[in-house]
């Protein structure tokens, strides 16, 4: 079963708690070189008011920093248009292929099974590919519970964006998409993803925990452990989902430690965590890393 990776995207999408956010432990690191200050924040993508206020000590973090260093600007004009645009050329079926034609007849009886539970209209996933129905179920099953993107991390931030603030994206929405496009087992891939769907509240608050109190052994194990037994196209999914990402994005902070300034760092979670995350990629360099 591909729970791990089920839970990995909804990192992307998901946490939800109710304990005061100004005590939270979080995952904050600074890194130092000569040169520069790096701060490493891991990133909710889907939050609501229940986050807030976050610890004073991230919040005078950002605004010490001259660079605010996301994984995409979603508020970079004409961001909105390009991400329906690709949705329409890259992550839809053209003509009269539908995803009907792509998936076992079982699997697909699962699916409107599931779009059932769910509330969501079959025709709304009926031309998406199977990498993005899956993105698709994880976002609406989120916002369900009464997260919105609107107030994930990542926008917090964006929407305190000032003039003295560069804002520099490590990544674009068209490289983030094709992750979910080239999917090797669709039907393994959606399958496992109803079942685990459906453990997602249970999961759910072992996640906030890990979050709250910022344990990265819990969290790593929640997200990555038992990869190594998975299906070999979940196995090369996570490696783009998460580790070929990981280096890409470390080697950029690299760069920054190379140059003089301030950058403020917001990535996913799972991004940072792990042997294979950016913040052990970093120690390995030599670099100086305090965790926060």
């Amino acid at each position: 079963m591909i729970k791990q990776f089920i839970v990995g995207v909804l990192i992307y999408a998901v946490f939800s708690f109710q304990l005061i956010a100004s005590e939270d432990r979080a995952f904050f690191w600074r890194v130092d070189s000569k040169l520069a200050t790096v701060y490493l924040l891991g990133s909710i993508h889907f939050a609501d008011e229940s986050f807030y206020p976050l610890r004073e000590e991230i919040e005078r973090a950002f605004d010490a920093s001259e660079n605010l260093v996301v994984e995409i600007d979603s508020n970079e004009k004409g961001a909105m248009e390009r991400f329906q645009n690709l949705m329409q050329s890259e992550g839809s079926y053209s003509g009269d292929e539908t995803l009907k034609n792509n998936l076992s007849e079982k699997t697909y009886q699962q699916l409107q099974l599931y779009l059932k539970e769910l509330a969501i209209p079959p025709a709304l996933v009926e031309r998406q590919k199977p990498g993005i129905v899956v993105l698709t179920l994880a976002a609406i099953q989120a916002q369900q519970t009464g997260l919105k993107p609107e107030q994930g991390i990542d926008s917090h931030f964006l929407n305190k964006i000032k003039k003295d603030k560069k804002i520099i994206a490590l990544e674009t929405m068209d490289e983030q998409l094709r992750i979910f496009l080239d999917i090797e087992d669709p039907d393994l891939l959606l399958q496992d993803s109803f079942h685990s769907l459906e453990m997602v509240g249970e999961e759910m608050d072992a996640l906030v925990n890990s979050w709250k109190q910022g344990d990265e052994k819990a969290m790593y194990h929640l997200l990555f452990e038992d990869i190594e037994n998975e299906n070999a196209a979940i196995i090369s999914l996570y490696e783009r989902l998460y580790f070929q990402r990981n280096i890409k994005m470390a080697a950029s902070i690299k760069n920054y430690l190379k140059q003089k300034g301030q950058y403020f760092v917001v990535v996913g979670t799972g991004h940072l965590i792990g042997e294979k995350g950016i913040v052990h990629l970093l120690q390995n360099a030599g670099y100086q890393i305090t965790r926060l």
